[in-house]
């Protein structure tokens, strides 16, 4: 049940995440809008869903996983409920601000049932993937909900796979996270090197997904048809890629986050500068099996990193990881418009290295980052 919930929790937020962009179309007609200002919607939520993932993880360890999720998830419900009474832009870009803080306490929340579900890594692996899946699946479903929903089909949908996790999370058993009493700081030297780690491996990884269909028909001179199929490899792969990475032996972590950045590294140079495109599909195909593997060894190691603040820590993570996506996109996307997309992916390429000159040590049968 603490896994279900788990993937109940992360997998509402990357619904949300990707809703508005999937009912662009009728959410733009419904509030007499461009896309641009669908995109804002995104904005508006990712914003305090990056800046409140560490908050959020000290008041998870302070008041225990189902309180807060129950706070958070009440938070986003009431936010949804009154976006749909009227297609105002200013009250849906309230919303959507309210839905990020609310959904920055379920994905720590959710990560800190998926280390109590008693399964390890291997269940922090399906969280991730679960999450990431949902994401996928809003892009399916929305556009298809908006025909008879119109403008609130994305809040629709969106409260369709919220309410039942509120509904689990309300009768679920109170989960305690390990800082009710603890005094410790979790801002750790080898917790801010498993960080930047999961910084880079999430962070760029979500970046460019968003714009690999875009990159693809720039640069490759790909169809929009075949880029977008082509594309959707980083996210689609990523799902699988996280829980694999979750059966990784604690021996082979180091090694594997070492392949994992220095592969993803070379996918995104390879992205910038247009060959045969077998090189592009393979790119593609590298980026969204190698950014997904660490995912759950490095979430699992910050938790074991700070046993008594493990909320705060995925929390710290987490900022470091959305924070990124919310700087990188617009530049990225900046880039590509600009006709700068190939300079712009090599800088990304750099980008994937960072993080091996401060890698932490990880040895045989202990957690990543202990020694």
């Amino acid at each position: 049940m603490k896994l279900l919930l788990a993937c109940l929790l992360g997998g509402s937020a990357g619904w949300a995440l990707t809703a508005p962009g999937a009912g662009a179309s009728a959410m733009a007609t419904g509030y007499g809008a461009g896309l641009l200002w669908v995109g804002l919607l995104t904005s508006a939520m990712a914003f305090p869903y990056a800046a409140l993932q560490f908050p959020s993880g000290i008041l998870v360890d302070r008041f225990g996983v189902r309180a807060m999720a129950v706070a958070g998830l009440s938070l986003v419900v009431a936010a949804h409920l009154v976006a749909l009474t009227a297609p105002l832009p200013w009250l849906a870009l309230t919303a959507r601000a309210l839905s990020g803080a609310g959904f920055a306490v379920c994905f720590v929340c959710g990560a800190e049932l998926a280390r109590a579900s008693g399964l390890g890594r291997r269940g922090m692996g399906v969280f991730g993937g679960f999450a990431l899946a949902t994401s996928g699946f809003a892009v399916l479903v929305v556009p298809f909900a908006s025909v008879p929903l119109g403008w609130r089909g994305p809040w629709a949908t969106t409260l369709a796979v919220t309410v039942p996790a509120l509904v689990l999370a309300f009768f679920s058993p109170s989960v305690s996270s390990g800082g009710r009493t603890a005094r410790g700081s979790v801002l750790d030297p080898q917790l801010l090197r498993l960080a930047s780690v999961h910084a880079v491996t999430l962070g760029l990884g979500l970046v460019l997904s968003s714009w690999a269909t875009t990159l693809l028909v720039d640069i490759w001179r790909f169809s929009p048809a075949v880029a977008a199929v082509v594309g959707s490899g980083i996210l689609g792969l990523s799902v699988v890629s996280r829980p694999l990475g979750g059966l990784v032996p604690p021996a082979r972590t180091r090694t594997v986050w070492v392949v994992a950045l220095i592969a993803c590294a070379l996918a995104t140079a390879a992205l910038s500068w247009r060959t045969t495109p077998a090189v592009a599909v393979l790119a593609v195909l590298a980026l969204g099996l190698f950014s997904g593997l660490p995912f759950a060894s490095v979430v699992s190691a910050g938790q074991a990193r700070a046993p008594e603040r493990p909320a705060a820590a995925v929390g710290l993570m987490n900022t470091a990881a959305f924070g990124l996506v919310v700087a990188a996109t617009p530049i990225v996307g900046w880039a590509a418009d600009h006709g700068r997309a190939a300079p712009t992916l090599l800088v990304v390429a750099l980008l994937w290295l960072v993080p091996l000159a401060v890698l932490p040590r990880v040895l045989s049968g202990e957690p990543a980052g202990r020694r």
